[in-house]
C-alpha cells in the first residue's frame, strides 16, 4: 500500500531536472513518484532507460489499471488519471490523448486532488514553457496537498512555475537543489514505519 504521493510536472528543461532529482533519492525511499515530463511517446523508452540508471528505484511506464507502490518512480504518457480502487490508487491510462499536451499535467493533478484527503500528497512544477499544471496544483492545493514551485533562478524557462505561483501564491517556490531537499523531507515524513 502507498504511504504518499508525489508528483512532479515539467516541460522544456524538465529532464535534467529529474535527473537531479533522482539522482538525490536516498535508497530507502519510499514514496511513490510520479513523473508528468511533457515528451513524444517517441522518446519515453530511452528516457526511463536513463532515468532507470540513475536509482536503485523501479521506473515504470505508466499502463492502464497499473497499481501505484511504494519505492517505485512512474513516467506519465498519453492521458494519465489517478483513481482509487478497493483502497488502492491506480492508473487510468489512455495512449490516445486527446490533450494539447501529452501527457496533461492538469489532468493528473487533478486526479490526484480527487484522491481521499487522508494520502498525503505532494505536487511539483519545475521549469517549463506555458501553464499547464496550473489548474491541477490550485486543485491540489485546495484539497489539502503540499505544493512547490521551481524558483526563477533555477527554471530554465519560467513559464509553467510562475504561472502556478501566480494562481497559488501560498504555495512554497525553492530552487532545485531546495525542490530535492523537500521532496525527500515530504517523503521522509510521511512514510509508515516498517
Amino acid at each position: 500500500m502507498v504511504d504518499n504521493l508525489i508528483l512532479i510536472g515539467a516541460s522544456t528543461g524538465g529532464p535534467g531536472h529529474i535527473n537531479t532529482i533522482l539522482k538525490g533519492l536516498p535508497q530507502h525511499f519510499r514514496s511513490a513518484v510520479i513523473i508528468a515530463q511533457h515528451m513524444g511517446l517517441t522518446f519515453l523508452p530511452s528516457f526511463i532507460k536513463q532515468l532507470s540508471s540513475l536509482t536503485t528505484h523501479r521506473v515504470l511506464n505508466v499502463k492502464d489499471t497499473m497499481i501505484v507502490e511504494p519505492s517505485t518512480i512512474y513516467v506519465c504518457s498519453g492521458e494519465s488519471r489517478l483513481v482509487e480502487r478497493d483502497g488502492k490508487i491506480c492508473f487510468e491510462w489512455n495512449e490516445h490523448s486527446r490533450s494539447f499536451y501529452t501527457p496533461d499535467i492538469d489532468m493528473l493533478f487533478l486526479s490526484a486532488a480527487s484522491l481521499p484527503s487522508h494520502l498525503p500528497r505532494m505536487g511539483v512544477i519545475l521549469t517549463g514553457i506555458g501553464e499547464d499544471g496550473t489548474l491541477g496544483v490550485e486543485a491540489l492545493y485546495k484539497s489539502g496537498g503540499y505544493c512547490l514551485f521551481e524558483s526563477e533562478m533555477s527554471s530554465i524557462v519560467y513559464g509553467m512555475p510562475r504561472s502556478a505561483s501566480e494562481r497559488v501564491p501560498e504555495a512554497e517556490v525553492g530552487s532545485l537543489t531546495q525542490i530535492v531537499e523537500k521532496i525527500i523531507a515530504f517523503g521522509t515524513a510521511h512514510a509508515e514505519m516498517v
